[in-house]
This record gives structure tokens, sequence and C-alpha cells, in this order.
């Protein structure tokens, strides 16, 4: 992954580069909504006085000219006095205190500073001594925003950190600093020589072996010479890296976090392109990088930069949620010279914690998805369906979001299936094979719960097949086959639909279940139209099915019809017996009953001829 994010390196513009690179680690990204409490300071004969402050709106720009604000994880302080602060953090047991865990960083860090530069001495005494008068200029910004963070940072006679000939010292040493994790261990410089850099596979007589641009690479710890059977102190064998490469891959990060780091269903992601074959390497990737930065600028749903031509699609497909950027349908029209890595991860304070890797997806298979999903979405059952009370009626879109309602993410009611999520993400992207039975299995578990909870299952129900049919197109499920039946003719409308979705309606025994299930849905409608309630949901048996209780649901459905005088459906109940007859039911299992009974109850509507006097169950 390293060496595919190095690889970008030639391809990125160096307006872009320079936007990013600072020589001091400085935080580039805006502060949404953040506010700058500045501490202005007078530098005097017998040490310093605090004169005044201001608060100012942050600035990503001014922060790398003035500000010097870093971002730093945990308990960490860097060189420069701009932190973050709030109420809260400046207080103990309720009033603010020189042992808080904000006025304890500024002191460490004032006190770092004193060891560059001995001038700071009176800075450092004043917070000792005068903590009062600071906590009394902080108050004013602070007050009643106990949990808003601020940025706070000081100017000495009217200059910042960042210009402030005080500071230059300690600005030095920040940049001297810069790669230092780089090449020492315990604060002892390890190099290696005479190898051939990792990135640019050139012989370099200066090598580094702790370039963790990511922190899944952590050669520092105690168990990482288990993994590279070797001692930390000669990592530079495992992965060498010369100062050069090291450098670029520095200047690197911030823009991958930029412009190829996405949001997938509530995962963070890096999608790195990589050339593959082709005439022209320089022209696919300036292109690929093109469309990547574009995409960034754009609101979700609006189109990109005209100049990306043929790659303006018309209308933005968007494939993972209605929210999130997504750059899927641009790359998909590009040519197959390009394959893509998919990253996921979750990052937190010091730890980057590998997820999940899809790589080689290629363009041709990111446009097979919305091949499949223009298809599946095709079908009339997914078509303008009723939308909620005032609302108006929608077409069911499939999108990865979709999915994850069947395998939830981190659910304290339905547990944490993130691991099956990703693994079924990532055979969607690649294509490959999805356990049909799992898939089932996992569905009727959803369908059941929000049965018995009386929630709309109905809906649920409805979103699967617009997932299974998508996966079924795309070549990821291959529905159980079965042994070929009778051939038996049942009502038209009904013959219509077994066609239009033959790939799940191949047997009679399937058939038959999906019209148990309209039959009883048909009844559900009858008895709440009449009593205001439907008993018959009780014998569903919370929709457990197996083969003997579709023949008891079938045969008591017909009775309580006849009993209300109301068999209308004297069709539908003689189709179902045909198609009973033949057998088969005993080669289905009980989620493939479960989920097929309760789609037809589901779609029921669509094959009812509806008497004046009945009513819908408004379910």
């Amino acid at each position: 992954m390293i060496n595919k994010m190095y690889a970008l390196h030639p391809h990125i513009p160096p307006e872009i580069i320079s936007k990013f690179e600072n020589a001091y680690g400085l935080r580039i990204e805006p502060i949404p909504d953040g506010k700058v409490i500045t501490l202005c300071f007078e530098s005097q004969d017998d040490g310093f006085k605090l004169t005044n402050s201001g608060l100012s709106d942050y600035d990503s720009e001014r922060n790398l000219t003035d500000i010097f604000f870093c971002n730093v994880k945990g308990n960490a302080v860097s060189l420069f006095p701009s932190l973050y602060i709030s109420e809260n953090d400046m207080k103990k047991e309720g009033d603010y205190s020189t042992e808080s865990k904000s006025y304890d960083k500024i002191l460490r860090i004032l006190r770092n500073n004193v060891k560059v530069n001995p001038d700071l001495q009176g800075l450092l005494d004043l917070f000792t001594s005068e903590a009062d008068t600071v906590f009394a200029e902080v108050d004013q910004y602070l007050n009643s925003q106990k949990k808003e963070l601020f940025v706070l940072t000081l100017e000495i006679d009217g200059l910042s950190i960042g210009r402030s000939p005080l500071y230059e010292s300690i600005r030095d040493k920040a940049a001297e600093e810069y790669y230092k994790d780089y090449y020492t261990l315990s604060n002892k410089t390890v190099e290696g020589s005479d190898l051939a850099c990792s990135m640019c596979f050139e012989p370099k007589e200066k090598l580094w072996g702790y370039v963790s641009v990511y922190n899944f690479y952590t050669s520092k710890t105690d168990l990482a010479p288990i993994a590279g059977g070797l001692r930390k102190e000669l990592a530079h064998n495992n992965f060498p890296v010369c100062p050069g490469c090291a450098k670029k891959l520095k200047q690197l990060k911030p823009v991958v976090d930029q412009y190829f780091a996405f949001r997938f269903c509530g995962f963070d992601y890096l999608l790195i392109p990589e050339y593959i074959a082709g005439s022209s390497e320089e022209e696919t990737m300036d292109l690929i990088v093109d469309i990547m930065v574009s995409q960034f600028a754009a609101e979700p749903g609006e189109l990109l930069d005209t100049r990306l031509g043929s790659f303006t699609l018309g209308k933005r497909k968007k494939i993972v949620d209605s929210n999130s950027k997504e750059v899927f349908d641009y790359l998909a029209e590009t040519k197959n010279t390009a394959a893509y890595t998919m990253l996921f991860y979750a990052e937190n304070k010091n730890e980057f914690k590998l997820l999940s890797t899809v790589e080689n997806v290629f363009p041709s298979q990111f446009k097979d998805i919305f091949a499949a999903k223009e298809r599946a979405e095709s079908h009339a059952v997914f078509k303008d369906l009723p939308g909620k009370k005032g609302e108006a009626n929608y077409d069911l879109s499939f999108r990865f979001d979709l999915l994850r309602e069947f395998l939830p993410v981190a659910s304290k009611i339905e547990g944490d299936f993130s691991k099956s999520f990703l693994e079924t993400t990532r055979s969607i992207f690649k294509q490959e094979q999805i356990s049909y039975s799992f898939l089932l299995q996992i569905i009727v578990d959803v369908i059941r719960r929000r049965f018995t909870n009386e929630d709309n299952y109905g809906l649920s129900a409805r979103k699967a097949f617009l997932i299974l049919k998508f996966l079924n197109y795309l070549g990821c499920i291959k529905p159980n086959k079965h042994k070929v039946q009778k051939e038996v003719n049942v009502n038209a409308i009904y013959e219509e639909f077994f066609a239009e979705h033959q790939d799940f309606f191949d047997t009679n025994a399937k058939k038959s279940v999906f019209m148990t299930g309209v039959l009883t849905q048909h009844l559900l409608d009858i008895q709440f139209t009449d009593r205001g309630a439907a008993p018959f949901r009780n014998r569903l048996n919370g929709m457990k099915l197996n083969p003997a209780l579709v023949n008891r649901i079938f045969t008591e459905a017909i009775e309580k019809l006849e009993q209300y005088d109301k068999n209308f459906y004297r069709e539908l109940q003689s189709d179902i017996a045909k198609l009973m007859i033949t057998g088969g039911l005993e080669d289905l299992s009980n989620d493939e009953i479960s989920y097929f009974f309760t789609l037809g109850m589901t779609l029921n509507k669509q094959f009812k001829t509806k008497k004046p006097e009945e009513t819908e169950n408004k379910e």
C-alpha cells in the first residue's frame, strides 16, 4: 500500500503538495467554526507582561505562518505554545487550576521552550506565578462554553509564534525533528547504509528504518521483531527507506488524507490508484488524480468540473449512501489501465488499525457494479413505493447502506457485524462468491425480529429482494438450484412475475410458498378490515417456518376465509394446491421458506383484486 501511495507523488500537482507542505508538522486541515484565543505579551527587562488578548476565527493558511498549531495525540505536546483548551480542561474540581489538563500542557511546552531558548524563562515564570492573570484573561472566552474547544496561542511584542525571533531557534529545532521518528530509537540515531531503498529501489548510502507514515507499521514495538524476524535496531534491513523518499511520503500523507480518503457506511477508507498497463502512464494517472481532486470540492450529488469531459455522467450515481462523497461512478468510465486499492481503517489516538483491504479493483468492476445496480432497480416491485405520511412515492435504490441494515455495525440491539459487512463489501467489489445460505440467514433473522416487534418487516423483505437481485446480476451469489419439476400453469399475473424473477422462482415449491404468503396476507387484510386486528398473525410462528407449517397455514387460511364467507381467492387456492402436489418443499431450507413466504406477504397487493368492502391492512 505504501509503495502504491509513493507512486502517486509525480502525478500530484506541485501546487497541491506545496499547499500541504510545512517543515514543522503543523495542522493543515481547517477547523470548522474554530476560534483562536491569542494572549498578547510584552517583553520587559525583568521578564514578560500579559497586556491583552483577542478572539479570532481559525484560518488554515494563517496557521502555517503565524499560529503554529500542531495536531498532537493523547497527552503529548508540540514544541509550540499553541494548543486546544476548553473550560473543562482548564479546571480541576470546578476551579481554574495550574494542575488542570490544559494548563499542565502549557507549562510542559514552555519548559521545553526554555531548554531551547533560555530567554523565554520569564514567560514560563509568568505562567507559573501569575496563573490567575492568565485564567482571568481566558475566562472571558471560555465562560459558559464548558466543552467547546478553542485554540490558544500567544504573541510577543506583536509578533506571532511563526514570526517572533524568540521562537526562531524553536522553529529550527522543530524542523530538525520533523523526521526524527524515522531514524531514532530511544532517542538514539539508528541508520542503515549501502542498501536499496524499498521505495525508489536505488542503492543509497543512508537508510531509515522507522518510516511509519501510518501507524500500522510499528517497527519500534516489542512485538515487531517477531513479525520481521529482526532486532528493532536493525529495522532498516526489513523496510529501508532513503531520506529523499521518506520526505516524499511525508509530503504525500496529508494529500492522500484530503483527496483520496472517503467514508463508506461509517468506515474510513483510502482509495489508492495504481498504474497497471497501457501506452501512457502519465496521462492515465494524471487524469485519475484530476478526477479525485475535483470530486473533493464537489458537494454530494453535484456534477464535477466539465474538464472531465466524457466522465461527467449527467447525473451522479451513488452506490455507498445518500450523503457520502463518491468517485466510483467517474472511475468506472476510465480504462482498465489502472487498478485501485481500498484500505478500510480505524484510527484512534496513536493506533492505526487496518480493518480490511480490497486490492486490484478495476474500472470495469466498478462499471459492472453500476450495471447490476441499474438492472436490479429496474423491476416494477421496486418502483413507486408509498412514502411516509405526507411524503411522495419513491423508487427503491440499491446502495451499500441498504446492505448494512442486515449486517449492522456496532448495534447495541442487533450486534456488530462489521467483519461480515466488510468481507461482503470486498466480495462485491471483487465480484467474488458470497454464501447464499449465509445471506438468507441474516436476512431472515432481521425480518423475524421486525415481525415480532411489529416493525415494517415488509419493507425489509423488499429491500432484501433488491439486494439479492443485485448480487445475482453481479454474479456474487448462486441461488439454490433444485431438481426440475412438472410444469404447472397458474394465473397469468403470477406467471408473469415468476418469469420476470425466474432466477429465484425456478421450482414449484418456491412458487407455492410465495403464493401461500400472498394468500395469508389477503386473509390478514380481511381480518384487519372487519375486526381492526389480524389474529391469524399469531399462527405464523414468528416467521420461523418449515414445510409442515406452510401446509398448516395454507389449510387454516382457507378455513378462515370460508368461515368469514369471503373466500375471493379460490383460483389462487387452486393454483397453490396444484403446485404443492408436485412436492419439493422438503428440498427448501427453512430460511428459504420463511423468506419467500414473507416476500409473498409483502407483495400481495400486486396480485390483489380488491372488493368494494375491503381496505388495506396499514401495518
